[in-house]
């Protein structure tokens, strides 16, 4: 695979200046640092889609200064708007990397994406995101291991994925426009459209593949790392789940045996996290009870998702200040 010569890291914000602040000098360092394995001529940048209509990034765009930073409103409120307000900038760029405003990469992160993508003639290559707790992880947070999933740990470079989230992704373009691929608007407020996006890339023959070593911290403010937050959090990503698994079906028998399994697999979830939880109370042993009382609630968002019921959690109010 030819290296890239039109590199975009794309960010989506909304009322995060402060995150934003402190993130794009360090993506610019990145940027330096990839650019000098690459070719000459080599084009990078950063693009950050503002989400918010009253246009709160402004400022602290223009004050990162040079021209390797834009800035792009996006009024339309919603996840997948503002994505496809990225990938609408980034449309002549070899590669589109997105990242969340949230999130801080570890030394070498762009140029580990970069190198990956080229050995393994991948058309998306994600990375491992670690959560970071804002005063320490909750215990009943921590002991329900909840965030580990996400840091791939035992997962080697090149690991071929079937689908995979946008805070950390490389996306090779022109796969992107073969298969002409968008964020659904349809889960803006709920979420799964980038797990939707992926899955349709997978579907259309691309491959996506684990770059183990760019890593991102994950910031996990304080009212999200709480009991009441998670278990929301997973009953919401369950239904959406299913959602998307029916999305992507290719056929009414394929939904149908879908609908089927996923059924099965709810009612499991309800009945051995069940146990785990009430075990875990009787004992006091509080990883049995959160991972019990967390199965639970995968359990009641995939049996929601079997009949519709999805929860919007980036739905926005007016005290709501982050997306």
């Amino acid at each position: 695979m030819r290296e890239p010569q039109n590199i975009v890291v794309g960010l989506a914000t909304f009322r995060r200046p402060e995150l934003l602040a402190g993130l794009l000098p360090r993506l610019l360092e990145q940027i330096e640092q990839a650019a000098a394995a690459l070719p000459e001529g080599a084009e990078l940048g950063i693009v950050v889609v503002d989400n918010d209509p009253a246009g709160s990034a402004r400022e602290v765009v223009e004050a990162a200064g040079g021209p390797r930073v834009r800035y792009a409103l996006e009024s339309v409120p919603g996840i997948s708007s503002a994505r496809n307000r990225v990938l609408d900038e980034a449309h002549d760029a070899d590669v589109l990397v997105f990242l969340d405003d949230d999130e801080t990469p570890h030394s070498d992160w762009l140029a580990h994406l970069l190198r990956t993508h080229r050995e393994h003639d991948a058309d998306a290559v994600s990375g491992p995101v670690h959560a970071v707790f804002e005063g320490g992880a909750d215990p009943w947070v921590a002991a329900g291991e909840y965030y580990l999933g996400q840091r791939r740990e035992g997962f080697p470079t090149g690991t071929v994925l079937r689908r995979a989230a946008t805070n950390n992704l490389l996306l090779d373009m022109a796969a992107v426009r073969r298969a002409g691929l968008r964020f659904d608007e349809r889960f803006g407020m709920s979420g799964g459209e980038d797990s939707l996006f992926t899955g349709q890339l997978t579907a259309a023959g691309g491959r996506i593949v684990l770059c183990a070593e760019a890593v991102v911290d994950d910031l996990v403010p304080r009212e999200r790392n709480t009991r009441s937050f998670n278990l929301a959090r997973r009953r919401a990503q369950a239904a959406t789940h299913v959602r998307v698994d029916q999305e992507l079906a290719s056929s009414r028998g394929e939904r149908a045996r879908n609908a089927a399994r996923w059924l099965v697999t709810g009612s499991g979830q309800l009945a051995k996290g069940g146990v785990l939880a009430v075990l875990g109370r009787a004992t006091g042993d509080l990883r049995l009870r959160a991972q019990g009382e967390s199965r639970v609630a995968s359990g009641l968002g995939v049996l929601g998702g079997c009949v519709g019921v999805v929860s919007s959690p980036y739905a926005r109010t007016r005290a709501r200040a982050g997306s």
